[in-house]
């Protein structure tokens, strides 16, 4: 099935995680990563990397809008590598070229967001029909967990609240079936560590390698975490989860939500139906 990916990987190693299981599924057929918020260009580089690096060179690469110069601290792992070394397609208006994808497919895309939205806010500003084509799966909202596990009303999730205006729209619009989120409430525990971690450590598969040079770079240049150790929590690889058919382990709720002006997802009787994973 065609998948769209909307990263802003470089800033949390959260987004790596997601895309080496995206790279490991033989049934996802990545029709673009797309780099979201801040410096898009500068992800680019990273996601030409690590596509290089792991053999997948194949794959298109996307710059979604530009914001800021921001990066994050995975950026240095890659700064040397620039754009045009990419073997692969490289589109500098990777906007443009999603729409094309979308609106070409004979089939629904899976867009998996793993990032605050302003790509998807240009895209369904430009083309609002092509909703209708797309399978939304995102890391996103809080519904009755916050950040630490607290139990309370929903908080400002950091890829909503990073852009209020954009999240209004992605949450208003209605897809071809309804947006699965994973939210706090599942994402807050999602950290690998023990024997289960240590195979990952001992791998030799080419992609998972390359992810822990990521992580043990990030880690040590501004990031966190214990490499040797286990994971930080890998938020956007529980919703790279979601793009499975079968999502065994999730408990999924039907709420109606809305984003208000500081960036809640609130549940309301008003808005689009949304199957939040809510528990494990």
């Amino acid at each position: 099935f065609p998948v769209i990916i909307d990263t802003d990987i470089g800033q949390d190693i959260d987004d790596s995680w997601a895309l080496a299981l995206s790279l490991k599924r033989p049934d996802m057929d990545i029709k673009m990563v797309l780099t979201a918020a801040h410096n898009p260009s500068g992800r680019a580089q990273i996601v030409a990397k690590y596509l290089t690096e792991v053999g997948r060179d194949d794959i298109p690469i996307g710059v979604g809008v530009y914001q800021d110069s921001y990066v994050g601290p995975l950026y240095d792992w890659a700064k040397n590598f620039t754009l045009s070394e990419y073997k692969g397609p490289m589109f500098t208006d990777g906007i443009s070229e999603a729409i094309k994808i979308i609106d070409a497919s004979p089939e629904p895309v899976v867009i998996l967001e793993i990032a605050p939205v302003p790509n998807m806010k240009a895209i369904l500003t430009k083309r609002p029909d092509l909703a209708s084509k797309m399978i939304v799966k995102a890391m996103s909202g809080s519904i009755n967990i916050c950040y630490g596990g607290k139990k309370a009303p929903p908080c400002e999730e950091y890829n909503v609240k990073e852009d209020v205006p954009a999240s209004q729209l992605f949450y208003a619009t209605k897809y071809k079936e309804p947006m699965v989120t994973s939210p706090i409430d599942i994402g807050y525990i999602a950290v690998i560590g023990g024997d289960m971690y240590q195979k990952i450590l001992q791998s030799t598969d080419i992609i998972t390698k390359t992810l822990i040079e990521c992580y043990t770079f990030w880690a040590a240049n501004g990031g966190h975490g214990s490499p040797k150790t286990h994971t930080t929590t890998i938020w956007d690889a529980t919703a790279a989860y979601l793009v499975y058919s079968n999502m065994s382990f999730v408990e999924l709720t039907d709420v109606q939500i809305v984003v208000d002006d500081k960036g809640e997802t609130l549940v309301n009787s008003t808005g689009q139906h949304v199957l939040a994973a809510e528990s494990w």
